[in-house]
């Protein structure tokens, strides 16, 4: 049998008043904190979904960092760039490539010097004849019954051609159609001209290239027509003719 009395007494919260009782004690209640508004931002108002427009909520300013004090850069020297010289292994220092305490290289444009260029002539493949000779000339042109002659004069026409011509864009005329045509179409008057010209081309030639003038045009006629009159000036024309065109086949088979 349990008695009721030795159960324990629980207490019970007391139960606020009731509206219109003046003997109601008030309860206390706390007042609720609210940020202070005095440094926000007021918000614009935004329209909500229904179309009216909320009112601006007041925004709290913070105080910003202060700010900091600009300092002025200060460029580093140049020879805080400047590589230091650095051995290897043969023990010699290298030189920096920009001294130091000094400028780097300039960028101006700096013209280039021009590289000197030596131009190797090569010498060509056919040989001219070098070995003409006025005893020669008159022997062989006496047992030949003077074809020797045509033939040495044939060559020496055809060796100017090749030598000069492609400098001063002349050509002498063949020597057989000068001696079977055109000199005795002319009466003589062809082979006047035609041994000027080739005296000319000739001393022409030496002088190009650098080597005393033998003969000439002058040559011609104060040995080979004035110079008859003592019987020996063809012959000493005809020396210097020869002389002469050997020393320029001699030129061209060394250098072209």
């Amino acid at each position: 049998m349990t008695d009721n009395n030795m159960q324990p007494q629980i207490p019970m919260p007391a139960l606020p008043p009731r509206p219109g009782e003046a003997s109601a004690t008030p309860m206390p209640q706390s007042t609720p904190t609210y940020p202070d508004t005095s440094n926000m931002t007021p918000q614009p108002a935004y329209p909500d979904a229904a179309g009216t427009a909320s009112p601006a909520q007041p925004q709290q300013q913070y105080p910003g960092y202060p700010e900091q004090p600009s300092q002025p850069y200060a460029e580093p020297s140049n020879t805080a760039y400047a590589p230091a010289a650095q051995p290897y292994a043969g023990g010699a220092n290298i030189p920096p490539s920009i001294p130091a305490g000094g400028a780097g290289p300039s960028n101006e444009y700096q013209p280039q010097q021009p590289i000197p260029v030596t131009v190797v002539q090569q010498a060509p493949a056919y040989k001219l004849k070098t070995n003409r000779s006025l005893l020669k000339y008159i022997l062989l042109g006496l047992i030949t019954l003077g074809i020797y002659d045509i033939v040495v004069m044939y060559d020496v026409t055809e060796s100017t051609n090749m030598v000069a011509t492609s400098h001063d864009g002349r050509k002498s005329t063949n020597y057989l159609l000068m001696y079977f045509l055109f000199g005795w179409l002319s009466l003589g008057i062809a082979w006047l001209v035609w041994y000027s010209n080739l005296s000319d081309r000739i001393g022409n030639e030496l002088q190009r290239r650098g080597m005393p003038r033998e003969v000439s045009m002058s040559d011609f006629w104060l040995w080979c027509i004035l110079g008859s009159l003592i019987i020996v000036g063809p012959f000493i024309y005809l020396y210097k003719l020869l002389k002469a065109t050997n020393m320029m086949c001699a030129d061209y088979n060394a250098r072209g």
